[in-house]
């Protein structure tokens, strides 16, 4: 017994110790069992009982061409505006200029000193990288997901009308957080966006015909979209334990019929707590023994700046938090049917929307899956109750729907203009960096920054040396790197989680290239020090287009939005750069 005991106990000690590395092996063992789990729960009578959807096929209208048209029309703008001035320049792009664009995987991302689990996030561009090394490859992937996601829309929705569809899908789209998710490719959203309308789908679907092949597409969805961010456990959790609720209540009688959970949804409902499950014990094991939040304190704000920063980025939210309160008051009062669908939808971005607030952690790009489901769910209640509104209701439902769309617009219009010079000027100035050097190295040296924090000079290093100018650090073979010193460093030694070497300094040496980033901190009176008289300016960059005078002080107050600028003034230079030569 002993020796059986101990040879049971052995390999159990060694898939402890190799908890973190043998991600792929556990997350297709959870995701099988899920599957048979699925197949076990659900009788396989249901199948026979399957009530087919009518079909609702009709000659096309000229409304619905038009409809139609204008989306492709959109979508090829939009797609337009994501490729446009695009380069490995933004942050966290280093993961792609030092290791995938130079043949290396990025690490999976379960970092328990940081309290970060998100394993399958990068995963797709450790494929990708066998494949392309062109900004426009790597964004390909991000824009087959948008085009998947729209065409998901517009089936998910199919009680609306074609033109409704498209509008909520537009509306959806040019939303902040889902824009800056698909605009840039550091983000995991819009994994998790095209995941969980998969799983919606999915489940719309199973509920609708009954056969079990919907629910396994359900189960392996809820998999994938789990383990792309830590917070998408609410958004999984919310949906199936407000589905279950709310199917359960009995609205004629006002009571809890359990029985209703021996339908087929509820075991559906049940199953995907079986991944939920699976997720957070992972999550105990591979953070064990320190339980660490180091990510989240580092970017925690006051309780009142998040919910402050939230109303000035996303009213959207806040209409939602409103309405679904309303809807389940009305609920249980017997007032109105709930819709286990979309109810249950609803509750799960609110306590989604809870858990940032809980964490009290703010970003432009956070919510992008609540914002997602607030349009669907407004869009659709507003869509099927307006012919029977007021006029006074119809005139307050459009007037909150204008200053919703203005915020967005705004918002979005702010992030793509700062994210778009920001690019394109650390591009240009890296390339006149490298012609300098390709012409006479020993002209480059030094580069000196200023006003640059250790991050940003990490990654604008990271990209000098992708594109052939060796930095101190990097994976050159040449005996000859060039050093990287700031004012803002502290101490010689790495500047970051990348390998680059950076040092301090107080001030340029003569002939060191002086260094200004589009995205410094920097004042007028500061950046006059450096373009003194005997000083030779090699490179400029001013923001396109211009903002005229008259709209700065309405710019400024977006700066909420701005990754670098939201608890700071933006600088008399903003977005502007610069390369002197200093004697």
């Amino acid at each position: 017994m002993f020796h059986f005991l101990r040879h049971l106990l052995h390999p159990l000690k060694e898939l402890w110790v190799e908890r973190i590395a043998l991600f792929w092996p556990m997350w297709i063992a959870t995701t099988v069992i899920g599957v048979w789990l699925v197949m076990w729960a659900i009788p396989q009578q249901a199948n026979i009982q399957a009530n087919s959807v009518p079909s609702r096929h009709h000659p096309p209208s000229r409304a619905t061409v038009l409809a139609v048209a204008f989306l492709c029309l959109f979508l090829i703008c939009y797609i337009a505006g994501i490729l446009v001035w695009e380069d490995f320049t933004y942050y966290d792009n280093s993961h792609y200029t030092n290791e995938t664009l130079v043949g290396r995987n990025v690490a999976m991302q379960i970092l328990p000193e940081a309290g970060r689990f998100w394993p399958l996030g990068y995963e797709e561009f450790n494929l990708i990288r066998h494949v392309t090394h062109s900004i426009y490859g790597y964004h390909a992937f991000r824009i087959v997901q948008l085009l998947l996601l729209s065409g998901i829309l517009l089936v998910l929705l199919e009680e609306l009308s074609i033109q409704a569809r498209v509008a909520l899908t537009t509306l959806a789209f040019i939303t902040p957080s889902i824009l800056i998710s698909f605009g840039g490719l550091i983000y995991s959203e819009p994994n998790i966006l095209l995941s969980f309308v998969c799983l919606v789908w999915f489940v719309k679907r199973f509920g609708e015909t009954r056969h079990t092949a919907w629910a396994v597409a359900a189960m392996i969805s809820s998999q994938f979209m789990l383990y792309f961010k830590e917070t998408a456990f609410l958004l999984l959790l919310g949906f199936v334990i407000s589905r279950l609720l709310l199917r359960c209540w009995s609205v004629d009688q006002a009571r809890w019929d359990i029985n209703r959970l021996r339908d087929p949804e509820s075991r559906l409902d049940l199953c995907l707590g079986f991944p939920v499950a699976c997720f957070l014990l992972y999550y105990l094991a591979a953070m064990f023994p320190k339980y660490s939040m180091g990510y989240a304190h580092k970017f925690q704000l006051s309780l009142g700046q998040t919910i402050a920063s939230y109303f000035q980025l996303d009213l959207l939210v806040w209409v939602l938090v409103a309405v679904v309160l309303a809807r389940i008051f009305l609920i249980l009062r017997r007032k109105t049917p709930p819709s286990v669908l979309w109810d249950g939808l609803a509750l799960a971005g609110v306590g989604c929307f809870a858990g940032y607030l809980d964490l009290r952690m703010q970003s432009t790009y956070y919510l992008a899956p609540v914002d997602l489901i607030a349009v669907l769910y407004l869009g659709r209640l507003a869509i099927l109750a307006f012919k029977n509104m007021e006029f006074r209701t119809r005139l307050c439902v459009l007037a909150l729907v204008s200053v919703v769309l203005l915020q967005d617009l705004s918002v979005s219009a702010f992030h793509t203009y700062e994210r778009k010079n920001v690019i394109r000027a650390k591009a240009e100035m890296a390339r006149a960096i490298k012609a300098r050097y390709q012409s006479d190295p020993q002209s480059v040296k030094r580069l000196f920054f200023p006003f640059t924090q250790s991050f940003h000079l990490m990654e604008f290093a990271s990209y000098l040396n992708y594109i052939g100018v060796p930095v101190e650090g990097g994976s050159s073979v040449l005996t000859t790197s060039i050093r990287m010193v700031g004012k803002a460093i502290q101490q010689d030694g790495p500047c970051g989680y990348q390998p680059f070497v950076c040092h301090p300094g107080t001030k340029p040496d003569p002939g060191d290239l002086v260094v200004v980033l589009p995205d410094d901190l920097t004042s007028t009176d500061e950046l006059s020090l450096y373009q003194q008289e005997g000083t030779r300016l090699l490179f400029s960059y001013h923001p396109h287009p211009l903002i005229p005078r008259w709209l700065q002080p309405e710019v400024s107050r977006l700066r909420v939005a701005s990754p670098v600028f939201a608890r700071e003034p933006l600088p008399g230079f903003w977005l502007s750069a610069s390369v002197t030569v200093w004697n």
